[in-house]
């Protein structure tokens, strides 16, 4: 394999520059090299859909930046759009019954289909090649002849106008820009908060990795400036420290970082498998992502219900509860309730919660994972770190926290969802 790239990787370098194009787009061009891809996108991690021959003849379009060509789709080139949003009509023809459909591009090398072009106007007819059925037998996609606007990308490096003014070489983009890559700068700019790695089209509910735009022209390049091997190993890494981050507790998750590292790492993928690695990273980030906020919506609920837990456990402690009879005569051999505060905290104003951390061990699910143990060993309070306090550096040392006081019924005893620790050298008096 490695021998194919280098012989590919030399071609490129020795391949002489192509000659200019005519005056005016369309034009007509022969292919100059063995095995040239035909591409859904100006790109070379655009997936490719075709490949085209020496000498083969291609209808040149449009040039657009780093060098790529938009071609004429070749012969028995095709796209896919959803049954749905197709009706059936004479012959192998068909009616669209929708706006805004989208046409996704085809490639007869795989079953990928997530890069759009065009998209089809409710009542435009189409030309069915063929139908993609489900289990049932019942059609999912229909296959149909590229529609009006849809092109195809070759690198104009292979590409040699077959008549024209060789004047113009100069309008052609220096193939070292070959690069450019809307697709990935799509997906280096995608919020994975809004969706699981891949944007979803509303109508067909499908992924779409890019909508290529009429130009490129405010589109950024981000050159690649590491190895095939060194890439493999960069996704391995993130990977890794992934699965050791959601190995802890949630309350020590952080993927803002990850995140940024995995987006750069997919502005710079060159092959479909590289970009499938990222996304599959991305949703994964993504996956965890939306566990972590469920956490913290559990941990508001856990904290409310606390509130109330602690406030009826005061009502109760001090007869706070309205009597529904007339008050009877106190008896004098029964122990009163006292009438200080039922859980004060250890130094008033300062802090909620103080005392040696340390951890609990119990497998209760939302069972508070760490005590505040006093000077005897003796639990003081429970504690839960809030999102993103790391309490673990603080265990065996003697601390106050602050944060959210609550009450456990169960365990009699004080607990705090704490947001600030603070370590304490010595006793406090």
């Amino acid at each position: 394999m490695r021998l194919v790239v280098i012989t590919v990787l030399c071609v490129c370098i020795t391949s002489p520059a192509p000659a200019g194009p005519p005056a005016q787009l369309p034009y007509t061009a022969k292919i100059t090299a063995e095995d040239v891809y035909v591409r859904s996108g100006p790109g070379q991690s655009y997936y490719p859909t075709d490949k085209l021959d020496k000498g083969a003849k291609v209808e040149v379009y449009r040039h657009d930046p780093g060098g790529w060509y938009a071609i004429r789709p070749p012969e028995d080139s095709f796209a896919w759009v959803s049954a749905r949003y197709l009706t059936p009509g004479e012959g192998n023809l068909a009616v669209v019954s929708a706006e805004n459909v989208a046409a996704r591009v085809g490639s007869r090398f795989s079953d990928i289909r997530d890069v759009i072009q065009v998209r089809l106007r409710k009542s435009e007819v189409v030309e069915v090649l063929g139908a993609e059925t489900d289990d049932r037998g019942e059609h999912r996609w229909y296959k149909i002849a590229p529609p009006a606007g849809e092109f195809r990308w070759i690198s104009g490096r292979y590409a040699e106008p077959t008549g024209g003014d060789d004047s113009l070489a100069d309008a052609v983009a220096d193939p070292a820009d070959s690069l450019t890559d809307p697709l990935l700068e799509a997906v280096a700019q995608f919020d994975p908060s809004t969706g699981a790695g891949q944007r979803i089209d509303p109508l067909d509910g499908a992924p779409v990795a890019a909508e290529v735009p009429d130009t490129y022209d405010s589109l950024s390049t981000q050159r690649r400036e590491l190895s095939a091997e060194q890439f493999d190993e960069a996704i391995e890494q993130l990977d890794l420290e992934l699965s050791t981050m959601v190995a802890e507790e949630p309350t020590v998750w952080s993927f803002d970082r990850l995140r940024q590292r995995a987006r750069r790492l997919a502005a710079q993928c060159q092959t479909a498998v590289e970009r499938g690695r990222c996304r599959k990273l991305l949703d994964k980030l993504e996956r965890f992502s939306k566990l972590e906020r469920r956490y913290e919506q559990l941990t508001q609920l856990k904290q409310a219900a606390d509130h109330v837990d602690l406030e009826l456990a005061r009502r109760d402690r001090f007869g706070l509860t309205a009597p529904t009879t007339s008050p009877a005569t106190p008896n004098p051999d029964q122990p009163q309730p006292s009438r200080q505060q039922p859980y004060p905290s250890p130094i008033a104003g300062r802090f909620d919660g103080i005392g040696t951390l340390s951890r609990v061990a119990t497998t209760k699910l939302g069972a508070p994972r760490y005590v505040l143990l006093d000077d005897a060993g003796e639990p003081n309070c429970y504690l839960t770190p809030a999102p993103g306090v790391n309490v673990r550096h603080y265990i065996g040392q003697r601390v106050g926290v602050t944060g959210t006081s609550g009450y456990i019924p169960e365990k009699r005893s004080r607990h705090v969802t704490a947001s600030h620790i603070r370590p304490l050298e010595s006793r406090l008096r």
